[in-house]
């Protein structure tokens, strides 16, 4: 068959034995009409418009990444509502955090999207990127048919990413810390009732800081749909790690933190085979 139809019946074959796959399927499809196209259902212009005010607001937050420019009192640091860039970098340190999930792509599991671009996408993009990935990525097979999974199975940069086990307490860190700043830092911007006053103002007439509201409940609702496979190819029996199983799929992005600095280790095959 020709490679195009070959993929359709690939993709055609994951959504009949699967069918909760149109779920993030579908909401890929609204969220790209919602977030970039409409007008009307989200605050502020669509991407079409070209409005100046979004390309300088997206240049602010991104010089302000991870807050390293204001805490350091840099000259260049511009000024953004401490709110907003507390969003902002509270969703791309929780998006960072699925790197600790890219065991996901292996030489022999193979994903019709590569799981490494997906995850550096979702830095610029988030949601855009992580959502079709969801819907069309390939289910882990039985721990009995996979047998052990070692970091050898993994390119090295993405094992040396996804098994580093400060992962999670430090993008843990990263998010509370801009949580922390949306309600302390930048004291010109008034007490907690002022500035959450100005922030609503602000999202009324803007897409950008909107839809970073959208990705934080698409992070929420998914960010368990790892954590089984990922624990199956630890060689965690499905019934076994119930509470942090669940902390990682029901507690919002302190929960993933939590799960990926506890987990079982992915070992390197020479050191299982030294233990031997």
């Amino acid at each position: 068959a020709p490679p195009k139809l070959g993929v359709w019946r690939t993709v055609s074959s994951k959504f009949r034995s699967e069918p909760i796959r149109y779920l993030p399927a579908s909401l890929w499809l609204a969220y790209m009409y919602i977030v970039f196209f409409s007008d009307g259902i989200l605050p502020g212009a669509n991407a079409l418009m070209l409005e100046e005010r979004t390309w300088i607001e997206v240049r602010d937050l991104s010089i302000n990444f991870f807050l390293v420019s204001p805490l350091l009192h840099l000259p260049f640091s511009p000024t953004v509502h401490p709110m907003l860039e507390g969003v902002f970098n509270l969703l791309l340190s929780w998006a960072a955090m699925f790197a600790g999930f890219l065991s996901d792509e292996r030489k022999n599991k193979p994903n019709l999207l590569s799981f490494g671009p997906i995850v550096i996408g979702m830095q610029f993009l988030t949601s855009a990127f992580l959502l079709p990935y969801l819907a069309l990525r390939s289910e882990e097979r039985d721990f009995e048919t996979i047998g052990t999974i070692y970091k050898e199975d993994m390119g090295m940069i993405e094992a040396t990413v996804a098994e580093w086990r400060p992962l999670g307490t430090f993008l843990g860190s990263v998010g509370t810390g801009a949580i922390v700043w949306s309600l302390f830092g930048r004291p010109e911007f008034g007490d907690f009732n002022e500035r959450y006053s100005s922030f609503i103002d602000l999202l009324s007439i803007d897409r950008v800081g909107s839809s970073f509201l959208v990705d934080l409940a698409v992070f929420a609702l998914f960010q368990g749909w790892f954590v089984d496979d990922d624990l199956k190819r630890r060689g965690v029996d499905s019934n076994e790690m119930i509470v942090l199983r669940n902390v990682a799929k029901f507690i919002p992005f302190f929960g993933l933190a939590t799960y990926l600095s506890l987990r079982p280790e992915i070992p390197y095959r020479e050191e299982t085979e030294a233990d031997s």
